[in-house]
């Protein structure tokens, strides 16, 4: 739903008795709820419009379901590397078999090297992020088939 339907609702529901509507088709769904005329007949107060379509992570979630492919995140916010140290190879190459539990790479985070481990079983497809790149929460680091 876009914008300019959010706001011709709006304008309808400002115009009726209506305290709540929700509302649900195929570009998503809008739920809008206004505050009710008090005993004292004070102004009738707007909740702003929320959204409920499915978010980007949602939509992705249900489409690694469908697939065999699941995605390692980052469990935080810091710089990615690849190895304990650059001397040595890395945890995990493309092809690599990787097993629930193993780690993977290294978060470092306030001066901490955090070791990251798989949270699934399978052969590492796509390595997303580069040795040394910063990553943010919930950024996907690995693709892996299951």
């Amino acid at each position: 739903m876009d914008l300019k339907d959010i706001k011709a609702l709006y304008r309808f529901l400002k115009g009726t008795d209506i305290v709540e509507l929700e509302l649900e088709d195929k570009r998503g769904k809008v739920k809008l709820k206004r505050g009710v005329v008090g005993a004292d007949g004070a102004a009738v107060s707007f909740v702003p419009a929320t959204v409920l379509g499915e978010s980007a992570e949602a939509e992705k979630s249900k489409a690694e379901a469908k697939s065999n492919i699941k995605t390692v995140t980052s469990p935080m916010v810091g710089t990615f590397y690849g190895a304990a140290s650059p001397d040595i190879p890395s945890f995990v190459e493309m092809g690599s078999q990787v097993k629930s539990g193993e780690v993977v790479c290294i978060i470092e985070a306030m001066k901490i090297m955090n070791e990251i481990d798989s949270d699934v079983t399978g052969k590492v497809v796509a390595i997303l992020v580069e040795n040394g790149q910063p990553v943010e929460y919930g950024e996907p680091l690995f693709n892996v088939e299951v």
